[in-house]
């Protein structure tokens, strides 16, 4: 009984490391920019960038239905490193050997709408941005797009048209 037991109780720790191990891969770690760009050059990720205010249903419903979807998550880790820049925080940030607020940085980047989702190389060039809420299948292909580097092949219509 006692083997039993002891067989039970290891098979049931196993499934529970296995399991911890499968949520907190399907999970999104926000880093703040300059360990996003240092993480993003040493894996041969982009940089993910998402800026919000938390005032903003958009933003709000943007992080609530599309950044929880299982598919964006797996996008997202597999070709990005996230950064979540907040319009109206003083929190401080360092991009290019400079100092910025997350406020000042938004003003940077001439963000003008809410949310929007930025695209940065590793080098901390921007590549492009997308404003606006994103349902989580198409954002999912979005970031599939750009973090294959499929833009430099075909348009978004064709390769959204050659997923379905």
């Amino acid at each position: 009984m006692k083997n039993i037991c002891k067989y039970i109780l290891t098979i049931t720790l196993a499934l529970a490391v296995s399991l911890t191990a499968k949520a907190q891969e399907n999970q999104l770690t926000s880093y703040p920019l300059q360990d996003a760009l240092e993480l993003a050059e040493e894996k041969g990720k982009k940089v993910l960038i998402d800026v919000y205010a938390e005032w903003c249903p958009y933003c709000g419903r943007m992080h609530s239905d599309t950044y929880t979807d299982s598919r964006v998550i797996d996008t997202i880790n597999d070709y990005f490193v996230l950064v979540k820049i907040n319009i109206e925080s003083d929190d401080k940030l360092n991009y290019m050997g400079q100092e910025f607020t997350e406020k000042q940085f938004s003003a940077f980047l001439q963000n003008t709408s809410l949310p929007t989702t930025y695209f940065m190389q590793p080098d901390g060039e921007l590549m492009g941005k997308q404003p606006g809420l994103i349902p989580a299948e198409m954002f999912s292909l979005l970031l599939e797009f750009v973090g294959a580097g499929i833009y430099k092949e075909q348009s978004f219509e064709d390769f959204r048209n050659s997923k379905r």
